[in-house]
């Protein structure tokens, strides 16, 4: 099935500065990754990504622009002569605008007084251009923000922002908002779906290019425990026992991402061989998801920087080691507030935090796996940061809450 064209309204659109404007870049950028034909129609703004067009309107912005005399004259609770006038002059305009459009999404516009002239024409043309789908994207209401009450009049214009338009879908961002529309509106809760702004993952941790792209394809936002180990692929780094704790873990119930920064020494015939029955293993143990060795993914190694990032994403330090002179990656996961799941070998005991879990001699990898979970229960902070990923990372957020009130939305609004 082709995707539809998509169409986001606004007042603006970056590099305008705003809290919607943001969310609606994030929206376009999606939309446009993902191969929908998309565009924004605007009062101002610029491009915000080479497959997004911006069609600029500059009397829909909520200054109003050519218009401007027009809306300070509705701001002082008078409509002017010459409303329906200039309501025609936008409505051509837009009708223009939304040639070829499949899906119209209008952030606002519907529920906020900014524009009266753009509401009125928007609202006219959806009772005509039944060949395009509506969706009213609402962040805030006029008439609930009591800061807003000397635009609270209950004639028309104004009247429009205080009713359901017909053929419209309306969409709140919060539950908040949705009990308010409900209460303004008088609907049911089922004919107003939340969905929720989402959180860029990567932006908002700093990732590198590379890392940000491990953490797309490797689905992380969706990953249970994410475990890491920076250290080159030696013997002595016991890497095979912690290869068991991570089928351990799986076969537990909990999904699992371990990742290896470093790779085999080229010019060490024991380290490559390793390597080799590292990889085996893996197969035998049925990790080749669970495992990550970036030496297979990252072509010019892992640098400072993605090592940074790569703690940044991570919940646990997984270090099997045999022997270590020191254990500076304790100190690092310390810094990251990571889970150390570490051997019980001195020079690591004395580095780590009190919540450490020990792989001990003669613990099987279960028990381990055990503890492992016990302790990230334990992670208030932890738990709610996973939270925050999995539930509201842009990437989860268009995939399960947009594409379906694009693609299905008898799934998101219960006729």
């Amino acid at each position: 099935m082709a995707k539809p064209s998509v169409a986001i309204v606004h007042y603006s659109c970056p590099p305008v500065i705003g809290g919607v404007e943001f969310i609606i870049e994030a929206h376009a950028r999606a939309f446009a990754e993902a191969g929908y034909a998309t565009r924004f129609i605007v009062g101002k703004g610029g491009t915000v990504h080479p497959d997004v067009k911006t069609l600029v309107i500059p009397e829909i912005t909520s200054r109003g622009g050519p218009i401007a005399p027009v809306l300070k004259s509705l701001a002082s609770g008078r409509v002017p002569p010459s409303f329906d006038k200039v309501v025609r002059r936008v409505e051509s305009r837009l009708m223009q605008a939304l040639h070829g459009v499949d899906v119209c999404i209008m952030h606002n516009v519907l529920t906020m007084h900014f524009n009266l002239v753009l509401t009125t024409a928007l609202a006219n043309i959806m009772k005509r251009k039944r060949s395009v789908r509506f969706i009213a994207w609402t962040h805030d209401l006029t008439f609930s923000e009591p800061f807003y009450e000397p635009h609270h009049h209950r004639r028309f214009p104004w009247s429009q922002l205080l009713t359901k338009l017909p053929n419209c879908d309306y969409c709140a961002i919060s539950g908040q908002r949705q009990q308010e529309m409900c209460r303004l509106f008088r609907v049911a809760r089922s004919e107003i779906p939340v969905i929720p702004d989402g959180i860029d993952v990567p932006q908002q941790l700093t990732l590198t290019p590379e890392v940000a792209r491990l953490f797309g394809d490797e689905d992380l936002a969706q990953v249970d425990i994410v475990a890491l180990t920076p250290a080159r692929i030696l013997r002595r780094k016991n890497l095979g026992v912690g290869m068991e704790i991570v089928a351990a873990i799986k076969k537990q119930g909990r999904s699992v991402r371990w990742i290896v920064t470093g790779a085999p020494d080229a010019h060490n015939k024991d380290s490559v061989k390793y390597y080799r029955l590292l990889r085996s293993l893996r197969r035998q143990l049925r990790l080749s998801r669970e495992v990550v060795f970036l030496c297979e993914r990252f072509a010019d190694g892992v640098k400072d920087d993605d090592l940074r990032a790569l703690y940044r994403i991570s919940d646990m330090l997984l270090l099997p080691s045999e022997r270590e002179g020191f254990g500076l990656p304790v100190l690092e996961a310390g810094l990251d507030g990571l889970l150390a799941v570490i051997s019980d070998i001195p020079a690591l005991r004395e580095l780590a935090g009190r919540d450490a879990v020990f792989i001990r001699l003669g613990d099987s990898a279960e028990a381990v796996a055990r503890k492992v979970i016990k302790a990230m229960r334990k992670r208030p902070e932890l738990i709610y940061s996973k939270q925050v990923i999995s539930t509201y990372s842009w990437d989860v957020v268009f995939a399960e809450r947009i594409v379906p009130a694009i693609l299905k939305p008898e799934t998101v609004w219960k006729r």
